[in-house]
């Protein structure tokens, strides 16, 4: 590996200039981005013109649709020919492009403030005083259902974001506001089934599940970030424990940003289900990468010189896309070639290097994984080995020679069972997986 080799792939996959999108249209509020398939911008223009959609498919070729749509805001469905639409802060309409009909349509008591798509059925709608799902597809008249009361310190808020976990039991709004000259977070965190929220500082959040070692099942994580007067810190804790499962401490470490960004903070977070990694962006344009079950640092650096307003993940959960205020379309995901080494360059990180390859199967620990292998067999700690091979990249330690060496371990005289240890082995409970 080159000595300068980043951990990363990061690409512009296009600029949107270059498509007949105006600068000026290039913001939060006129540019959306749910996922990695379409862009859609309101664009803007010229007094006495009719306005007009853009919308940017990115999976073909970057092709260009042109719609003539009015609307105070327009967002595309994660990978469907289906945009929804809002006029005057209350008519909410589902339309079909491809099949050129009305899916369904809706108006509101409240002004929507903020909607996203929170899964391929259904949209998240924020209003002033609520917050309410609606399945768009369940039924032409279906209706947006309530979810929970907004909490008081959401109270004059910029929402920029909202967050439902896979299983739709946790929610989370994310706001900012301007107090004493620095911009603050703030969050409200809600279970659907204790019907009740917290209130949190923070300005970036996201969910995401972990395989502990030797749990039979996934372990539910809520990770959020935030920039407070005093430090910044990302958090990861456990929601939803499972009796079988080993408890999951709770995480809490420093999040550095230079001396010369003293008014950055988060601005988004990813979870990467791939790779149980952390993405993380600040408003001056660093990206960092965090491990999800120990919240240990990975990468750290600038990509870019302008505010990173939206992102969302990729399609196989692997890395982010983004889109800046210039009209660069941004994508960030680990380089599977180089993460390994990178990380191995560190002795402090052997650990998070072998985890991280035997929950990916990534190439750059072999060596590490074969060295461990051997130096555990030969203490007699075949058990521990037989997590080693079982857990090893790829299955390359998984070999008839690995399995023969099990096979002709000792059964007596205080050793370890060598049919248990080879049980263990060929079922790989505990792996990491």
């Amino acid at each position: 590996m080159a000595a300068n080799a980043l951990p990363i792939r990061f690409t512009e996959l296009l600029q949107l200039t270059h498509t007949e999108i105006d600068q000026k249209s290039i913001g939060f509020n006129s540019c959306t981005l749910e996922s990695d398939h379409y862009i859609c911008v309101r664009q803007a223009i010229p007094e006495g013109a009719n306005p007009e959609v853009i919308i940017v498919n990115l999976k073909n070729n970057n092709e260009i649709i042109k719609r003539p749509i009015k609307a105070d805001s327009a967002i595309m469905h994660w990978y469907k020919q289906v945009i929804a639409l809002k006029a005057q802060q209350r008519t909410l309409q589902i339309f079909d492009l491809g099949q050129k009909i009305k899916v369904n349509s809706n108006t509101m008591l409240e002004d929507v403030i903020y909607w996203k798509w929170y899964s391929p059925d259904s949209l998240g709608l924020v209003t002033e005083n609520s917050v309410y799902h609606w399945n768009v597809f369940e039924q032409p008249s279906s209706t947006p259902q309530k979810m929970f009361d907004r909490n008081a310190n959401l109270s004059g808020c910029q929402i920029i974001n909202y967050r439902v976990n896979e299983d739709e039991k946790w929610m989370a709004v994310v706001g900012i506001t301007q107090q004493q000259g620095r911009v603050v977070g703030q969050m409200q965190l809600y279970s659907r089934e204790r019907g009740i929220s917290q209130a949190i500082e923070a300005h970036a959040a996201a969910f995401g599940t972990v395989r502990l070692e030797g749990a039979p099942a996934d372990t539910r994580v809520f990770t959020f970030a935030v920039r407070s007067a005093a430090s910044a810190k990302l958090h990861v804790v456990e929601i939803d424990h499972q009796a079988s499962n080993p408890p999951f401490a709770k995480k809490a470490v420093d999040v550095y940003f230079p001396p010369e960004a003293v008014n950055d903070f988060p601005v988004a977070m990813q979870v990467s289900q791939k790779y149980s990694v952390i993405y993380m962006v600040t408003k001056y344009g660093f990206i960092h990468l965090y491990d999800l079950e120990t919240a240990a640092c990975i990468f750290m650096n600038r990509i870019s010189s302008e505010t990173i307003f939206t992102t969302a993940p990729d399609s196989d959960s692997s890395g982010i896309v983004g889109v800046n205020r210039k009209g660069q379309v941004l994508s960030v995901s680990v380089d599977e070639n180089t993460i390994i080494p990178y990380l191995l360059q560190n002795p402090a990180n052997g650990a998070l290097a072998l985890k991280l390859a035997s929950r990916a199967g990534l190439p750059g620990a072999d060596n590490l994984y074969a060295h461990q292998f051997e130096n555990l067999m030969a203490s007699g700690q075949y058990t521990d080995a037989a997590k080693i091979a079982a857990n090893s990249p790829r299955g390359f330690l998984r070999t008839p020679q690995t399995t023969a060496r099990f096979q002709g371990l000792p059964s007596q005289g205080g050793w370890i069972d060598s049919s248990s240890t080879i049980l263990w082995y060929f079922t790989g409970q505990g792996t990491t997986q």
